[in-house]
């Protein structure tokens, strides 16, 4: 058992600290001593350590307090909680950190804001990254979204601004011919982007393709819109239909 004074010195967390999360009942000692002094048993300190990880990673007392209600029984399990919490804070971040410096480059080729995307990215902050697929799970499985964020994670920022490279320069032709060689050579660097960023899953890629055909919008497949899926669209059946 460890004293309030034990504890704050073992844990660096202040007794002042520690008496607030006692008075709005976060932490509340299992028992005192005969002087009416509190005492802090494992499984305060393990409700402790995950406060102090869960505070961390930006959640409110309150949050949190929510989060213990449903607290594991054992330290290993506390733990791989506490990491799988991590695990999805890490995928929020970075495709956070992605959908930033897309929008950054979106500004800098387009020299426009966004406004829909800057409204997406700022619910990314406070939404898990799957969040950001559900619009798509009719046309998606868990596994093929995992995939994609997976991929996503992996783009360097070359990647991304190649990526708004291609895009940008099909926004510019979208009244093009779509049989013209120009429209078949944009449509070709938009599909090897792709097939790098995302493999020759031919499963997977046609999945995508149908969620992006019934896009709406969001951040998830930032910058494609409507526009260019329909030139990509007009460009492969003028491709078919020359053959």
């Amino acid at each position: 058992m460890y004293t309030i004074g034990k504890l704050s010195k073992s844990t660096g967390v202040t007794v002042r600290t520690l008496d607030y999360y006692d008075e709005i009942g976060l932490i509340t000692p299992s028992a005192k001593t005969s002087g009416g002094h509190r005492l802090y048993d494992e499984d305060d300190v393990m409700r402790l350590e995950r406060v102090l990880a869960l505070k961390y990673m930006g959640f409110s007392l309150e949050q949190i307090k929510d989060i213990l209600r449903e607290s594991p029984s054992t330290w290993q399990q506390s733990i791989q909680q506490q990491l799988e919490m991590i695990r999805r804070e890490q995928e929020r971040l970075k495709m956070l950190e992605q959908a930033l410096t897309g929008v950054s480059y979106s500004i800098e080729f387009e020299g426009e804001i966004n406004w829909s995307i800057i409204f997406s990215v700022i619910q990314l902050y406070q939404q898990n990254p799957e969040d950001a697929f559900q619009q798509y799970k009719d046309f998606l499985n868990n596994e093929e979204m995992r995939k994609i964020m997976d991929a996503d994670a992996r783009m360097s920022e070359e990647d991304i601004k190649e990526w708004m490279r291609i895009i940008n320069d099909i926004k510019n032709n979208l009244e093009i011919d779509p049989s013209s060689a120009k429209a078949q050579q944009l449509a070709e660097r938009w599909l090897t982007q792709v097939e790098n960023m995302f493999g020759n899953d031919e499963e997977l890629l046609g999945n995508m393709w149908e969620a992006l055909q019934n896009l709406k919008d969001g951040i998830a497949f930032y910058p494609m819109d409507k526009d260019v899926i329909h030139f990509i669209e007009r460009v492969f059946i003028a491709k078919e239909e020359s053959k």
